[in-house]
């Protein structure tokens, strides 16, 4: 019997639970003389009781088989999920295998010489586990002349690509003149040894960028943000196959399934050395994340942002562009992963619209422009906005807003109804609808708060950071929605005013 059970050692800690308990299963093996001999066959338990639990374990059982021989294999049972892997029709096993097949087009390993195959009860014939098995053969690697380097593959004859091409001194003799010189700065420090200075360099960019330029209106600081406001977690992972990122990937939106909102608010998972020089790669592998945020219903659980040194919008519209500044709202120093609550996520987007922050953000960093952007970029130093936080009490829309921040009151002129020039009926809106229109919802809150006439209320309370920024663009959007009714109307009495032919 050829087969070979690891167990698995993962981090016990409360965001990857891996029970240690193992139970032993039944099997005949045929003996030498053809009499059935059974045999005890030991297997890892996996306490997995949702679907991100599960995923969790299955890539790190992949990507654990990874660096097995052939015919090694691992099997690990999950028997807190033995119901909803056999209920029928098999919808949660086929979305999860359907998912694991679309990941294999981005995977080092996984599809080409590892396997993962469901593993069955011998007797009932129930899915209880799943086994992750290695085809691969370390002797394949090796093609006579490398000494044994495992990074040397060996190929049979290729007549396209074998027609005597050095490729090695194809550039030989061209000066570095004749290339295009790069007009920024080398990269400071590119991938640091320590992850403490990677997520502090990472907090300074979120503090400058995210917090200080108001690029993201739910962050006040680099160490909370969200709605409502909770810690930000940061992790840093040094994975460089994408087999070992998922299992990290996975690993940390459990984390996020476990603990509250109050311990925990959002995600940024920072990979240093994961596809740093390839932005398509990243994209792609990307995509295969938020594909089973639908098909395996985790879409109520959490909600992704993807950041990156070489990011670029691709809308299809100017930030699609290389040197667009609007770029640099998702250009970080390294790549990462944000993971959002899809609660927090809803919630922002009930105060304002995706769009319109967008059109803030593009707005703001076209006013720094691309060339100090994409240098303190490089430098690691963000310094160089210290004189550039957005004030958003200078958008006229907030008028009263900014009354109500600085003296604690609205002034009497703006909440005097007596200088509105709105038709009294127009002015007549059933309150239904106002406490339904979530961008006045928005407005009349900051109003409250400030006023200290929120429920709860002790007193008059400055608005947060995120508050501002959300409120302000809040009243920016309402008031050009306003002026376009004002030119509709205009239009439309005009039309009606203008004699028949």
């Amino acid at each position: 019997d050829n087969r070979i059970h690891n167990n698995v050692n993962r981090d016990k800690s409360p965001s990857c639970k891996v029970s240690s308990v193992i139970r032993p299963i039944k099997i005949l093996l045929k003996t030498a003389e053809g009499q059935d001999e059974e045999e005890e066959e030991w297997h890892p338990r996996d306490p997995a009781e949702t679907t991100p639990q599960l995923l969790s374990g299955l890539w790190f059982q992949i990507a654990q088989a990874g660096g097995m021989s052939k015919g090694e294999s691992v099997t690990v049972l999950y028997p807190s999920m033995e119901e909803q892997l056999n209920q029928q029709p098999p919808k949660l096993l086929g979305s999860l295998l359907a998912h694991l097949d679309y990941c294999k087009d981005v995977c080092d390993h996984f599809g080409i010489t590892t396997t993962l195959a469901p593993h069955k009860d011998s007797k009932s014939g129930k899915i209880i586990g799943f086994t992750a098995k290695s085809f691969r053969n370390p002797k394949s690697f090796d093609n006579g002349d490398s000494d044994g380097d495992d990074d040397e593959y060996k190929f049979d004859y290729d007549p396209i690509w074998d027609d005597g091409t050095d490729f090695d001194n194809l550039y030989k003799g061209v000066d570095d003149e004749d290339l295009a010189k790069d007009p920024y700065p080398e990269i400071v420090n590119r991938v640091p040894d320590d992850d403490e200075k990677i997520i502090d360099t990472t907090k300074q960019w979120v503090q400058r960028l995210m917090s200080d330029l108001g690029i993201c209106p739910f962050s006040p600081s680099a160490t909370q943000a969200g709605l409502p406001i909770g810690p930000v977690f940061y992790e840093v992972s040094r994975a460089s196959t994408v087999e070992d990122m998922y299992a990290k990937y996975w690993e940390e939106v459990v984390r996020v399934e476990q603990q509250s909102e109050k311990d925990l608010s959002t995600t940024l998972l920072v990979t240093p050395e994961f596809f740093m020089d390839n932005v398509e790669l990243f994209e792609s592998f990307c995509n295969t994340l938020t594909q089973p945020l639908t098909t395996l219903n985790v879409e109520d659980l959490l909600q992704l942002v993807f950041f990156h040194p070489h990011w670029s919008f691709r809308d299809g519209g100017d930030r699609a562009t290389q040197g667009q500044a609007a770029n640099y709202a998702r250009r970080s120093p390294w790549p990462m992963i944000n993971i959002l609550r899809t609660k927090q996520v809803r919630a922002a987007q009930k105060g304002i619209p995706t769009g319109l922050v967008y059109k803030q953000n593009e707005k703001t960093l076209d006013q720094v422009g691309v060339h100090d952007l994409e240098t303190m970029l490089r430098l690691r130093d963000w310094t160089g906005l210290d004189d550039k936080k957005v004030n958003r009490k200078e958008v006229d829309a907030l008028k009263i807003a900014q009354d109500v921040q600085e003296t604690g009151q609205a002034q009497a002129n703006d909440r005097n109804l007596a200088n509105d020039k709105t038709p009294v009926a127009n002015r007549v809106v059933d309150k239904k609808q106002v406490e339904e229109g979530d961008l006045v919802t928005v407005m009349c809150q900051a109003l409250e708060k400030r006023l200290g006439k929120s429920e709860n209320s002790t007193g008059p309370v400055a608005l947060t950071g995120p508050e501002m920024s959300v409120t302000s663009m809040a009243s920016e959007y309402l008031l050009q929605a306003l002026d376009e009714i004002v030119r509709n109307d205009a239009d439309s009495t005009e039309t009606t005013q203008s004699p028949a032919p």
